[in-house]
Parts: C-alpha cells; structure tokens; sequence
C-alpha cells in the first residue's frame, strides 16, 4: 500500500496542525478585538472633541447676539430721546 504522507510526518493529521491554527486565530483574533476597540476609543474622543467646539461655537455666537441686541437697544434709546 502507498502511503501519501510526507516525509517526516506519521501519518495525514500531521500535514495540518489544529493546535497551531487555534493559537493563530486566537492571535488575530485579539488583534482584531483591540483594533476596534482603538478605533471606536478614537472615534468617541473625536465626537466629543467635535460636541465640545460646537457647544463652544454656540455659545461665542449666543453672546455676540447679546452684545449686539444690547449695543442695539442701546442706540434705539438714545435716537428715541431726541
């Protein structure tokens, strides 16, 4: 009978080790994982640097508004004595 085993290996279940291929998936896998959540660490820094210039931008802008009604009510009041 031929046998079809490599060289150097006891029989077919050799040519693939399961054990090695757990460890590389558990590997990538842990990889992956710590990608995403990298990424999604990232991204929640982001969205709250963006809420954070945007309630800042409103403000600047709800205080110019202020100033200006302020400065306009100011103007009509001194028109309106003479």
């Amino acid at each position: 009978m031929a046998s079809s085993v490599p060289p150097g290996q006891i029989d077919n279940d050799d040519y693939f080790d399961l054990d090695k291929y757990r460890q590389a998936a558990g590997v990538a896998f842990e990889f992956s994982k710590k990608k995403m959540e990298e990424a999604g660490g990232q991204e929640r820094e982001t969205i709250g640097k963006g809420a954070t210039e945007q309630r800042t931008s409103a403000e600047q802008a709800q205080q110019l508004k202020e100033k200006d009604e302020a400065g306009d009510y100011g103007q009509a009041q001194r028109a309106y004595r003479y």
